[in-house]
């Protein structure tokens, strides 16, 4: 080959950063040619770069539904892979989630590719690891990512095979963050203790919308921040993001396309953030957390070149500025200590919106081929651009003053396990202990009337305080609200939290009676007990004298005597939330 040809040669190679796979050593990767990796072929792919590189570890973290081992894949340039020691030196520690659907493998592959990348050192990247370390989760639901084939998330364009959504026990991970009845969920709540990470990112494909842009990004919601890191989350490092991608990739972004109505997009929804979502999940200790959503209309080359772009950026981003946003991180870490005052809920905020630039297509009606029916389309030969709304503001639905503890009876051992897996600090009580505390009694609620997740969730949750000596038992869980999982603490165990325990059913049996009374000789019981007090009898007379309505119905009469005696006792438990606040 003349020169003539091999300079531009190389310099398109370089450009299009294929050289990662230079080292010989190292698995090729194939997304330009339609293929993901399988869950096999990226374990096999981190194991060959932790052979080949010093600077690499590969971590078995712990067991996921699917019977194998969640992996974690760390890269360190000083070689040093202990957390704390990590934190301890200054440095910033980056979580990089995916395939938590494996349909929606991008993530996969362009992580891939950025750790074989940095560890080669291309384009200079390895500077970034001055400031910063990179841990990637190769594969979270591993039992997805072994059920493969063509024929899932049948309308996505690309790749040649694709995993399943739902885990082995068919559960959508991405709403099992703080419930986590999975084994992958739990082992995640590991790892996220584990490294403590400052910043996080999982990668998805949405196929909710259709636009002119690959990449579409939710930030998690500013609001849920405190104050120092909100204003530079919203300031600077969001803006940043999107001017980076358009400048070093020219690769425009969107947020993520919420409609606010069918047809021509006019305005786009802010992301309302659950916590049961993984950004949800990272808000909860203060991280700096992002979901990647590439558009499932694209060729699978160009979303995982988005991915990978957003990857880099990201990290090139935190490197550059991960002094401030340590600081800011430190504070909020801070100020979660003694913090008292909860938002349960959010609402989108109408009166609020910012204006910015939108790429879309024009919206038209269509026949359909097979059952000729009418619907509407985005007609790709008719490209727009327009400025438009972005509702991405939010106000607090419902508020809570934490108390100094909750104490929670041992006989809920599903949700102490799951306090544990968190990394909630309590102690249990060495003797049977009578307390006053603050209760609640749940007024209203609405039970779904179709599971999901294996739950029937529950919404619309009212509560009636009430301040009520109760006896709890030696073992029961008296958790303080001076650690670093305060924030998990208060939302899961506040009735009323939109991903709290209870709305997940887990303290669903306090809702149903107690032992209430069979009529067959309960009179007779009744009549000794009204002879041998007589203020129980005036009483009851004088019900009946005021109350017509109880005066002529008998069943009226043995309720109210049955809702007044000691018998009764056990029935004020009924709707009495089973968690006590322990206040000053």
């Amino acid at each position: 080959m003349t020169r003539r040809y091999l300079i531009p040669l190389l310099s398109f190679l370089l450009a299009a950063n294929i050289s990662a796979q230079d080292n010989p050593a190292i698995p090729a990767l194939r997304y330009k040619s339609n293929h993901s990796l399988t869950w096999e072929e990226a374990i096999s792919y981190y194991r060959s770069l932790d052979e080949a590189y010093p600077e690499a570890q590969l971590l078995e973290m712990g067991m996921t539904d699917a019977g194998r081992p969640l992996h974690l894949f760390v890269i360190s340039g000083d070689r040093e892979f202990d957390p704390v020691k990590i934190h301890e030196s200054g440095k910033a520690i980056i979580l990089i989630n995916n395939g938590i659907h494996p349909g929606e493998p991008e993530g996969i592959d362009a992580s891939a590719r950025f750790a074989a990348d940095i560890l080669e050192n291309r384009g200079g990247m390895k500077k970034y690891l001055r400031n910063c370390v990179i841990a990637i989760i190769p594969v979270y639901n591993i039992g997805g990512a072994l059920t493969r084939s063509q024929y899932y998330r049948i309308n996505q364009n690309g790749p040649d095979e694709k995993g399943a959504r739902r885990n082995t026990r068919f559960l959508d991970l991405n709403r099992d963050f703080v419930k986590q009845d999975s084994r992958d969920a739990r082992a995640f709540a590991d790892i996220y203790s584990f490294l403590d990470p400052d910043v996080f990112l999982d990668t998805h494909t949405t196929d909710g919308s259709d636009h002119q842009y690959t990449v579409t990004l939710i930030a998690t919601q500013p609001e849920r921040m405190y104050p120092g890191m909100e204003k530079f989350f919203r300031g600077k490092m969001i803006p940043e993001l999107y001017s980076r991608m358009q400048s070093e990739h020219n690769n425009e972004m969107i947020p993520y396309v919420q409609y606010t109505e069918r047809g021509e997009i006019k305005a786009i929804d802010g992301f309302k953030e659950c916590l049961y979502f993984s950004t949800g999940y990272a808000s909860l200790f203060n991280s700096f957390s992002f979901m990647t959503e590439t558009l499932v209309y694209k060729p699978y080359p160009e979303r995982v070149e988005g991915t990978w772009q957003f990857i880099t950026e990201l990290v090139r981003f935190t490197s550059e500025n991960y002094k401030e946003m340590l600081k800011l991180r430190c504070e909020a870490n801070r100020l979660t200590l003694t913090d008292r005052e909860y938002v349960l809920d959010w609402e989108q905020d109408t009166t609020r919106w910012d204006l910015i630039p939108f790429r879309g297509y024009r919206y038209d009606e269509t026949t359909t081929p097979i059952t000729a029916r009418k619907t509407g389309f985005y007609n790709h030969d008719k490209p727009y651009v327009d400025t438009i709304r972005y509702y991405n503001y939010f106000r607090p639905a419902i508020t809570v003053s934490a108390p100094e503890a909750y104490i929670v009876p041992f006989a809920w051992e599903e949700v102490i396990e799951r306090l544990h897996n968190n990394g909630v600090v309590m102690h249990q009580l060495e003797n049977d202990t009578t307390l006053t505390v603050e209760t609640y009694y749940i007024e209203n609620y609405e039970h779904a009337d179709r599971a999901s997740q294996g739950h029937y969730f529950n919404t619309k949750v009212a509560v009636r305080p009430a301040v009520q000596e109760v006896k709890f038992l030696k073992g029961d869980y008296i958790i303080p609200l001076n650690q670093r999982s305060n924030q998990y603490i208060v939302y899961m165990l506040e009735p009323q939290g939109e991903a709290s325990f209870f709305a997940w059913n887990f303290f669903d049996s306090f809702l149903e009676g107690q032992d209430w009374y069979s009529v067959w000789g309960f009179e007779s019981h009744l009549k000794e007990l009204l002879d041998r007090d007589p203020a129980l009898r005036s009483a009851f007379e004088k019900a009946k004298t005021e109350d017509t309505r109880m005066a002529t119905d008998p069943v009226a009469q043995l309720q109210w005597l049955y809702q007044n005696t000691p018998v009764s006792e056990l029935e004020k438990r009924t709707m009495l939330y089973p968690v006590g606040r322990i206040m000053k």
